[in-house]
This record gives C-alpha cells, structure tokens and sequence, in this order.
C-alpha cells in the first residue's frame, strides 16, 4: 500500500514514511523509470542511485534499484552522496550513467522522504528532470491488477568498489578556484547531520594535493537521518547558531551550512551574521557577469529579492525573472543561455556544468571570490545593499481543502491589485507578485516583465526584466508540499515591511473567513 497521488507531483515524488512512501512505491517509482529512461535513450541507458542518511532511505534505495532491474536496466549503486554528486555522475555520463535517482527528501523533516530523478538532454547538454506527473502517472494507470511477487532482480551494491563518485565530484568543484591552493585561515562546515558530512575529508584530500594551507572544521558533521543537532533546512530562522558561534568563537573567515541532502548552501560572515540566499545569489552574479566581460543573461527566481535584479543590471546583465523550482529555472538557463541562476532558497546553478544545481560549486566559487577580492567576507558582501524585507512568512492553512482555499486567496489579491485605482503591476508566473507603483516608460506588466515568444511563448516560465524598479512588491505562493501560503515583502523604505506584511496577513484572513483557520507557522524576518 501507498499513495499513488505522489505520481501526479511535478518535480519529485515526496511524502511522509511509510504512510504514503515507502518500498513499495520505491520499486514501482524504479520500474517505470526504468521503463521511461529505456523508451527515451534505449536498453543500454544506465541510471546512477544514491541516497541519502535519513532513517528510511537505505529501504527506499534498495527497492528503487530491484525496480530498475527488474526492467533489465542496469543501475549503478553508489550508496550515501548528495543530490549534486548524483546529478553531475550524469553529466559526465559516469560508468554510463545517463539519468540518475537521488533517494532524499532535501531539507524537508527527518519524518519525510523522496525520490528525485534527471536525465541527460543529449541536445542542450543540461539534465532534465524526470517529472513524476509526466513519467510515473502515466505508466501507473497502464499498469495491471497481478499481485504475484516479482522475482528478486539485482543486488543493491556495485560489482566493483572503485568508481570513486565522491572525490572525483569534489575535485571538479575545487576545480573552479584558481586561487585555492593560496587559502589560508580556517573555514567551519555545517552539513547540519545531513550527507554533507560526506565533504570535509574530500575537500582535505584535495586541498593537501593542492598544499593549500586551509583549515576546515565542522560541527554537525555526523551523518544522522534524525537530523539531532538542528533542523535540515538551514535557511529556518535560528537553524545555524551553532555554525555562527564555531565561526566567531574559531576566528573562522566564513561558514557554510548545507541542507539535508546538501544541494543548498547558506553562509556565515566572519562576523557570525547569516547570509540570505538573495544576497549570496547576487554576490554570485555579479561575479560571474563581470568575468563574462559585463554581459549575460542571470535567472532568478520569482521570490528572490529585487536586490538580485539591481545588481545584475549594474554589473551590465540581464536579469531573467523565472517560476519557483528548478524545473523552471533550468529551462530559462538554457533557453536564454544564461551565465548563472538560482534561487533566493539558495539553490545555484551553473550553466557551463550541465545547470548543476550545486551548493559546492557554490561554496568554492564565494570561496575563490573572497580570495580574488583581498577583502573579509563582510566586506566583500557589505558592497551590496539588501533591501529591507519580511523575509519568507508562512501562513498555515487549516481547512478541509488547502490548495482550493489557497488558490482562492491568490485569485482574489490579483483581481483585487489589478484594480486601476491600486497602481501597481500584477504577474502571476508564480502565484501572485504585485509591484507598485506603475510606471509611465511602461503600460502594462507584460512591458515590465517581457515574454520571449520564441522559448516561452506564454511567459509561464520565464520574463526578461526591463529597467524597471519597484517602490515595493509582494508575492504571495501555495507551497508544493505543505498546507501553506508563502509570503515575501519588499520595499525601498524600512518602515513599510512590518505594516504593509501585517496589512496582507489580515486581507487573507478576511478573504478565508470561517472556511479556514489561517496561522502564522514562520514570521521570518519580522519577529
């Protein structure tokens, strides 16, 4: 027994363990990927599986890759790593490898899991991701009524143990910097007990080879599914205190805390103040426009602070507003052949790497940034002018249907701001985003946010931002996974957040009434 509902999700499959996913559900996901992989790219198409060190995960992993083979497909078993290893074995088609499955539930609760998968798009050269909606639905509703067990099909263990996946990827992260070799002081690392804790003695290996002077410390380093020492989202307010403490208390120059299956990277300053995903996502772009002769498109996510925006124009680039979710970001990398994009969630993605999303490419190249500038991380960021915001508010909604309740909310605040007498521009490529005040240089949102006709002709996906620049702007988001609507508020002016995020918390308890119970799970940064 599990939840077939999983099948209809659009970017991995997730849910709680066991109730909705389980071994089951593991098999049946590796069956019929194996079976789409097979139709896409024929019976010799491997595919690369690891996983992560939640609880349920070593199951989970084994019956996805008895799926495979039961398919006749081979997998190729790699055991703990993280979602950016995973997804760069299959850009470099390692052993073979041609799409790949990562057993993890990112930095969702320990109580959770997930199954996430990508192919190699043999044309673009980038990874696309194998939808569950498009490659698992389909195939579970063709699918018959035999209960018969199926025979026993492969073990979950490679037939050689020389493949060394994990510090060839960390070599090609080291790779990026031209100066590492010249690092010294220390650095702390926080995997947060997540698979993470997998890099510091890679990166010491690489580092010795380099006669980099470096130290790393690390604290959380314990791979534990339980996730004991704090939660797997670092990006949650108070999440990394331990990391900010180590880092002052150590006299470190940064830390870096990842996320449960390590794909996302947050930072420290020296100082010990946290370093949003905006802000990092920015310091990013501007580098890399600036190394790509003050040129290039950057893509960003919907949510992501005007800061990045701002930025991106200044260094001489074009910023790509895009949908939430790296389904999105990644075709907009590709169709505007960008430079480098993220997500203020603190995903980034590199281009020149298959659009790998990964929070060790990302920590490398701040890294090397920090030693090209001469300056102490808070210098080196305190160049950038981050603007007051609520930070990411979450509002539970407790009703009997959530996401009706939640589409309702986002349909009325859009009619409401598309009034005239509001002055504002309303787009609704992700939820709804309002911008105020309008501007005469542009007549309608679509003048504002321009839709590429040729890549994305219905403008879903992607915008181009023209030189426009918001007094303030809001966007207001149903969560994929959760009974949520995200909230995210930004203005020029200090003294506009607190008002104008309160003002909207109550606009959508007036719009939900008595049919739900709306409440505050995540002040962000307002308390």
């Amino acid at each position: 027994m599990f939840d077939p509902a999983l099948f209809l999700r659009s970017a991995d499959v997730r849910g709680l363990y066991p109730n909705q996913i389980n071994e089951e559900l593991a098999w049946f996901t590796g069956k019929y990927l194996a079976q789409s992989v097979k139709e896409m790219l024929g019976a010799k198409a491997k595919i690369v599986v690891g996983r992560d060190g939640r609880v349920s995960s070593p199951v989970i992993y084994s019956a996805l890759i008895q799926g495979i083979a039961s398919e006749g497909v081979t997998a190729i078993p790699v055991g703990l790593a993280t979602t950016d290893m995973i997804q760069w074995a299959v850009g470099e088609e390692l052993n073979g490898a041609l799409a790949g499955v990562m057993i993890t539930a990112s930095h969702n609760p320990a109580e959770y899991n997930g199954i996430k998968a990508v192919v190699k798009n043999t044309k673009s050269g980038g990874l696309d991701i194998l939808r569950p909606v498009d490659h698992l639905a389909p195939r579970f509703a063709k699918d018959g009524a035999n209960g018969d067990a199926a025979p026993a099909a492969c073990s979950p263990f490679p037939i050689q143990g020389r493949l060394d996946l994990h510090q060839k990827f960390v070599d090609a992260a080291l790779a990026r910097s031209e100066r590492i070799a010249a690092a010294t002081g220390k650095i702390v690392l926080d995997p947060g007990n997540g698979v993470g804790g997998l890099f510091r003695p890679l990166l010491k290996n690489g580092l010795t080879a380099r006669k980099s002077k470096a130290d790393l410390l690390a604290v959380a380093e314990r791979i534990d599914g339980t996730f004991p020492t704090r939660p797997s989202n670092p990006g949650l307010p108070g999440a990394v205190k331990l990391l900010q403490e180590t880092v002052v208390a150590e006299g470190a120059k940064f830390g870096a805390a990842f996320d449960g299956d390590a794909d996302r990277v947050f930072l420290v300053d020296e100082w010990g103040q946290f370093v949003s995903g905006s802000v990092l996502l920015a310091a990013l772009a501007k580098s890399l426009v600036e190394k790509n002769g003050g040129k290039g498109n950057v893509v960003y996510s919907a949510v992501s602070s005007w800061l990045v925006a701002e930025t991106v124009r200044a260094a001489g680039g074009t910023p790509i507003l895009s949908r939430v979710g790296q389904d999105a970001v990644k075709v907009a990398l590709i169709k505007k052949d960008a430079v480098f994009g993220g997500e203020s969630s603190a995903h980034y993605n590199f281009p020149d790497t298959y659009c790998l999303d990964s929070g060790l490419f990302a920590f490398i190249t701040f890294w090397d940034m920090l030693l090209e500038s001469g300056l102490t991380c808070s210098q080196l960021l305190g160049q950038l002018k981050p603007w007051p915001n609520s930070g990411e508010v979450n509002l539970r909604v407790e009703c009997s249907d959530w996401k009706s309740m939640s589409a309702e909310v986002i349909s009325t605040i859009k009619s409401e701001y598309s009034a005239d007498a509001q002055n504002s521009y309303v787009l609704d490529i992700d939820g709804v985003s309002v911008f105020h005040p309008r501007s005469p240089e542009y007549k309608t949102v679509n003048d504002v946010f321009t839709i590429d006709k040729s890549g994305d002709p219905t403008g879903q996906i992607y915008r181009e931002v023209q030189k426009y620049t918001p007094d303030w702007w809001f966007n207001v988001r149903a969560s994929n996974n959760e009974p949520l609507l995200r909230i995210n508020f930004e203005s020029r002016s200090a003294t506009e957040v607190t008002g104008r995020t309160y003002s909207l918390i109550s606009r959508i308890r007036e719009i939900c009434g008595e049919r739900a119970k709306i409440v505050v799970q995540d002040w962000g940064s307002l308390k």
